[in-house]
């Protein structure tokens, strides 16, 4: 699989950082856990097989995202991905648009119309780990917006990261 990421400026990433670190201290599933030098907080734009890797996009990148409400989706019985939703605002949709214009070929769910953006917090946790889950992330609470640093292609068949905006 292949994705275009926006990816978060410094500050921000730390934001996050601290709130996966956060259940990994209360021995939760966390993506904190997950030490690949590529794993970095991020919102998914588009993910398909074949995404090429764009030269360009036609709409300015956004300077920054709002985090809103945590969100659950199923990931098979008894289990979650855990994220905090990224409010679409205008900004983030004319820019997510251009990437499908500029990257053709995503899944379903991430085009327009069908994307619940967000940043992960925890991939598969258990149905009784989520109240605990949530006690801990009320304690680490993320700013009102965080800052963008840029556009990454992920390519997960070869494990690289290319850097686009």
């Amino acid at each position: 699989m292949r994705s275009i990421e926006l990816v978060l400026a410094p500050g921000a990433e730390r934001a996050v950082r601290v709130a996966w670190e956060a259940l990994v201290v209360a021995d939760l599933p966390s993506m904190g856990r997950h030490t690949s030098d590529t794993n970095a907080p991020h919102v998914t734009l588009t993910a398909g097989e074949t995404l090429p890797v764009p030269s360009h996009f036609d709409a300015p990148l956004p300077t920054s995202i709002r985090p809103a409400g945590l969100l659950l989706f199923p990931a098979g019985p008894g289990r979650h991905v855990l994220g905090v939703s990224v409010v679409v605002d205008r900004s983030l949709a004319v820019f997510h648009e251009a990437v499908h214009r500029a990257a053709p070929g995503g899944v379903d769910t991430s085009l327009p119309g069908r994307w619940a953006p967000h940043l992960t917090l925890a991939r598969r946790p258990r149905d009784v780990d989520l109240p605990r889950m949530l006690e801990v992330l009320a304690s680490v609470p993320l700013p009102e917006t965080l800052d963008v640093a840029g556009v990454r292609h992920w390519d997960g068949g070869t494990k690289t990261v290319t850097r686009l905006v």
